[in-house]
């Protein structure tokens, strides 16, 4: 089946469906992730790029380019432990071991199901780590990665080609010094509805592109009653992820302590209170909704998410030629357009002390081979090669999207994403449980709630 374990979005959906959490189905998180690929047999340094790419993503001409057909370190097994990326055995076969076994016969791919630490206190210390770029700082605290930026120099890997977004996200991660992996497939927000709702009240169906201020105002007209049956017009992100969207961190690093009622976070949260104020959003005091309501129940008519997550959702509920849908760009912030759903990536991390880092590198070349990217791409597993001709094929394994607008999706960029810390998934879960139920249901002022929220993290969540 297309996509039985889909994305390290998986993370990031536990809780992006409403009903107690944008993967566990009903916490499915796909959260999902674009891919640089330069290499296919010999690596070629690429001339274009922007500028402000040149300190890592530029070859160095002094130092000589490796050719990947010229791998001399021998025979070599690699242990390599998947964290989160949602990579199913099937495609670490596909993806990771066929193509390496054949330019490298000598070099072998284990895939291990223990945890980091039972392999650490085991002596047995993974070579290579498949990780969601939002978790790279779990393996930072291991003291596991390699800083790439040598490796990306030798080898002529120009990451002008890499979808912007992930890069910069990737140098973040590196507080600009390193490069701590190389992506390998991305996750990308698109939004998803039903033509035959809009249809059946005469409203024109959604642009290409469009604010959430336009969306709020579709919503409205869809959210109404008709023959007994209540329809929902519009099911926003939740408060989390219209954080991550718009920049806006929920811990303040300088002073060491929760950040939640700056002018940013009332703005936002005001924003999403509108979705929530909508006349017949709000179902006997509940303010969440099920993705039931779209996927199987066809009485929502919009709901934007992750393209990854889409496929999940249509498989398990079977309704995919049931209804007529189609396909937009993720809704964007008035003061930033063209500015979609978060930046979301896998990486593929080198263990700094691994016995075959010179194998491992001839593994994250082949990954990054236009030619398995563009398998990734078929796969339903996008690249993170910003390349025109490889995301034309997404998803062409799959007929999911098959005659849907699904090239829409790219009119819009991933949104760069805030600083982060190691309390955010705690506040986090503060934010999208007591404070919206507080705001939405029981009608408390979003600085009371804001301010109540952010000195209870502080006492119970940041002090501990």
């Amino acid at each position: 089946m297309f996509w039985k374990a889909i994305s390290f979005a998986c993370l990031r959906l536990s809780n992006d469906i409403y009903s107690g959490g944008h993967i566990q189905l009903n916490k499915l998180r796909m959260a999902s992730l674009s891919f640089i690929a330069i290499v296919t047999g010999t690596l070629v340094a690429c001339s274009q790029g922007p500028s402000n790419d040149k300190d890592k993503a530029a070859p160095d001409a002094s130092v000589p380019k490796a050719n990947s057909t010229d791998y001399k370190g021998g025979a070599a097994e690699l242990l390599v432990l998947d964290v989160n990326t949602g990579t199913t055995d099937e495609q670490f076969q596909k993806f990771f071991v066929e193509p390496v076994k054949a330019k490298h016969p000598q070099i072998n791919l284990k895939k291990t199901v223990d945890t980091l630490d039972k392999l650490l206190a085991a002596g047995t210390a993974p070579d290579m780590v498949l990780v969601s770029n939002a978790s790279l700082a779990t393996m930072l605290e291991a003291d596991i990665p390699e800083d790439l930026t040598q490796m990306f120099k030798t080898y002529g890997v120009n990451t002008a080609q890499l979808e912007p977004a992930v890069f910069q996200q990737l140098q973040k991660l590196g507080d600009q010094k390193a490069l701590y992996g190389l992506p390998f497939y991305m996750n990308y927000g698109i939004m998803v509805h039903n033509r035959d709702i809009f249809d059946k009240f005469g409203v024109p169906y959604p642009k290409d592109v469009m604010t959430y201020e336009e969306l709020l105002e579709l919503g409205k007209k869809l959210t109404r009653s008709d023959g007994g049956t209540n329809y929902i017009g519009v099911m926003p992100p939740d408060l989390r992820q219209m954080y991550w969207q718009y920049g806006v961190p929920v811990f303040d690093k300088t002073k060491g302590k929760s950040s939640l009622t700056s002018d940013r976070h009332v703005q936002v949260f005001s924003l999403l209170k509108q979705f929530y104020s909508i006349p017949g959003y709000l179902d006997n005091g509940k303010h969440s909704h099920s993705v039931d309501l779209f996927f199987k129940e066809q009485r929502m008519a919009m709901y934007p998410n992750w393209v990854a997550a889409m496929v999940t959702f249509f498989d398990r509920a079977g309704t995919k030629d049931a209804f007529n849908w189609n396909v937009t760009a993720h809704p964007s912030y008035s003061d930033k357009q063209g500015l979609g759903k978060e930046v979301d990536f896998a990486i593929a991390v080198v263990n700094k002390s691994g016995k075959y880092r010179e194998a491992a590198y001839q593994v994250l070349l082949s990954l990054y081979s236009q030619e398995v990217q563009t398998k990734f791409s078929k796969a339903g597993r996008l690249s993170v090669l910003k390349n025109d001709e490889i995301r034309k094929v997404y998803g062409e394994d799959s007929s999911v999207y098959k005659g849907k607008n699904l090239q829409s999706m790219f009119k819009v960029s991933p949104s760069p994403l805030p600083d982060s810390s190691k309390y955010d998934p705690k506040i986090n879960a503060l934010l999208i449980g007591e404070v919206v139920k507080s705001v939405m249901v029981d009608g408390t002022d979003i600085n009371t709630a804001l301010r109540n929220a952010e000195d209870k993290a502080n006492k119970e969540i940041v002090i501990p």
